[in-house]
């Protein structure tokens, strides 16, 4: 079983929104299944593959470059649907440092556009479970 870790992704995440992860307590019902595999994960020509994901709702799986000292990139997204996909594989758009987390995060304005980031922490926001946003570090990369 895949374990959540609360990474410097997760930190910034939680703390551009925290608000919303303090209010909104409905979106962790709808996403207790939410997970994201590894297991599989690797980096190569430009992208980063192998990767699985279980979610609830529509959204976006995140790439994060967890570089100590900078707050956490965004090198890369792709589009999810609810339900299990498997071998997803994710463009990168920068060079990525050691450490990568993935993040899940929802589609909340229903413009099917990734639209998290600085300036815009209101939409599209973390999938959170059980308090906190679903994450998974991947070393090593």
């Amino acid at each position: 079983m895949n374990k959540l870790i609360l990474t410097t992704a997760a930190a910034f995440a939680l703390g551009v929104s925290g608000a919303y992860a303090q209010d909104n307590n409905d979106n962790d019902q709808a996403s207790s299944a939410a997970m994201i595999g590894v297991d599989n994960a690797k980096v190569e020509d430009g992208k980063i593959t192998g990767i699985s994901v279980n979610t609830d709702t529509a959204g976006y799986l995140v790439v994060h470059d967890d570089a100590e000292g900078a707050a956490p990139a965004n090198l890369g997204h792709i589009a999810v649907q609810p339900g299990s996909t498997d071998d997803l594989s994710i463009e990168l758009t920068g060079t990525p440092g050691p450490g990568l987390s993935l993040m899940l995060h929802d589609e909340t304005n229903d413009n099917t556009t990734y639209d998290f980031g600085p300036g815009s922490t209101d939409v599209d926001t973390p999938t959170m479970r059980n308090g906190e946003p679903v994450v998974k570090a991947i070393d090593g990369m």
